[in-house]
């Protein structure tokens, strides 16, 4: 169902991700929203759905932006790395901040499902690519701990991006709050290897 995530995307270039209607989805997909809540189980499902497939444009960018660099990156290159690809992804960026907010949702056995193995393919992939630029094993739950902490970055620095009274320039936020997360990751899984 390509041409309703297109629809959507077209939407969310001017609408909000929590507020976007799936009537609006359907209207602009040329679609009933029956045939739509069908394949996607509910709006929830389909943002992310949507989200699903930024990702998926979005590491195969992240993983060749690294492959391309010698060994030797530290961790503030690495953090400068992942928020400059995420700032040239504004969608990808406003769907992950939004992403703990969908999940609140009930949604269909199927769809939850679908949106679970996205999560753990994305997960397990970007853990692949920054533990290799971090040059550090990182146990399975430090994964999992790797991918909510870049979600909690991403939201942090949207929101405070969004607001006027204490101007934030997303970019800047997001490279300095992953530089100090990944360097946690980094202190725990050389301490787990020493115990």
């Amino acid at each position: 169902m390509e041409s309703v995530l297109a629809a959507t995307r077209r939407l969310l270039a001017d609408a909000d991700v929590t507020t976007l209607s799936l009537g609006a989805i359907s209207r602009e997909a040329g679609l009933a929203s029956s045939n739509v809540l069908r394949y996607f189980g509910s709006r929830e499902g389909l943002l992310l759905d949507l989200m699903d497939a930024e990702y998926g444009l979005w590491l195969p960018v992240l993983d060749a932006t690294f492959d391309g660099v010698v060994a030797g990156v530290d961790i503030d290159g690495v953090a400068a790395t992942v928020a400059a690809t995420l700032a040239e992804r504004p969608l990808l960026s406003r769907l992950i901040a939004a992403s703990s907010e969908l999940l609140r949702y009930p949604m269909p056995n199927e769809a939850l499902e679908r949106c679970r193995g996205q999560g753990r393919r994305n997960q397990t992939e970007l853990a692949r690519i920054l533990s290799g630029a971090l040059e550090v094993t990182l146990p399975e739950r430090d994964q999992s701990y790797l991918v909510a902490g870049l979600h909690a970055v991403v939201a942090a620095a949207s929101g405070w991006s969004a607001q006027a009274a204490f101007p934030v320039d997303f970019e800047t936020a997001a490279r300095s709050l992953l530089a100090i997360q990944f360097q946690g990751l980094v202190v725990r899984a050389g301490h787990s290897d020493t115990e």
